[in-house]
């Protein structure tokens, strides 16, 4: 896809390509299309894959024996579920291990920012494994968790070195913005308070506001709010 042939403006490319303009950015600095594939989500099966696993390897090849195995012990999904296992599992022969699902953007980030000694195993081999083929994801990783380590334990004394040596690491624009309200980040660290309970009473309102599609006056949804259990 040649999106700058023409010298066009950002704008007119996605206007004539139908394509979000940040969409086109990324391919314009990438200098060339990059195709996008989603994350597998989460499936049923996923608490008992170890036991499908199992009894794959002591032998047991029926699906629907193996879904009602999976059944007995809480399974709740349908045949079709276990009927696409099995196919994948024969497709990767006796030989491969299981195909593991790669974490999305998300998971990763959650990932990266949590303390290595207590992710799960698989997880921990992923991280390790990412870290070894990008060391500057690593060091931005370590900067993030020295941050919430910041918050956690109330030393506003590291602050000022945490912000000087950040931006190194790719934390650049989280830094300038920190620095752009320095104050309330202070107080964040030496002060007990949190707007946690008004973040709370937000999504609250929200969700009256939702379950009642919009048809509603503000008087009807004061009482919802006022008297809601």
């Amino acid at each position: 896809m040649r999106l700058h042939a023409e010298g066009l403006p950002i704008l007119q490319i996605a206007h004539r390509t139908g394509l979000a303009r940040n969409t086109v950015r990324s391919y314009l600095r990438a200098g060339t299309f990059v195709p996008y594939r989603r994350a597998p989500g989460p499936s049923l099966l996923d608490r008992h894959r170890g036991f499908a696993e199992a009894r794959w390897q002591e032998g047991l090849r029926s699906r629907s024996a193996l879904h009602r195995e999976l059944r007995a012990r809480g399974f709740g999904g349908g045949y079709d579920i276990v009927r696409r296992w099995v196919a994948g599992r024969r497709e990767s022969g006796p030989d491969r291990p299981p195909v593991r699902a790669v974490p999305s953007t998300r998971q990763t980030t959650r990932l990266l920012a949590s303390d290595p000694s207590r992710l799960a195993p698989d997880d921990r081999a992923f991280i390790d494994a990412l870290c070894e083929a990008a060391p500057e994801v690593r060091i931005a990783a370590g900067h993030v968790r020295t941050f919430a380590d910041l918050l956690q334990q109330g030393d506003p004394a590291g602050l000022e070195p945490w912000l000087d040596a950040a931006p190194a690491a790719g934390l650049h624009g989280f830094t300038s913005g920190l620095r752009q309200d320095l104050d309330a980040v202070r107080a964040a660290i030496t002060q007990p308070w949190s707007n946690g309970p008004v973040e709370g009473q937000v999504n609250r309102l929200k969700l009256i506001k939702r379950q009642m599609y919009g048809r509603v006056g503000f008087d009807l949804l004061q009482q919802r709010v006022l008297h809601a259990a």
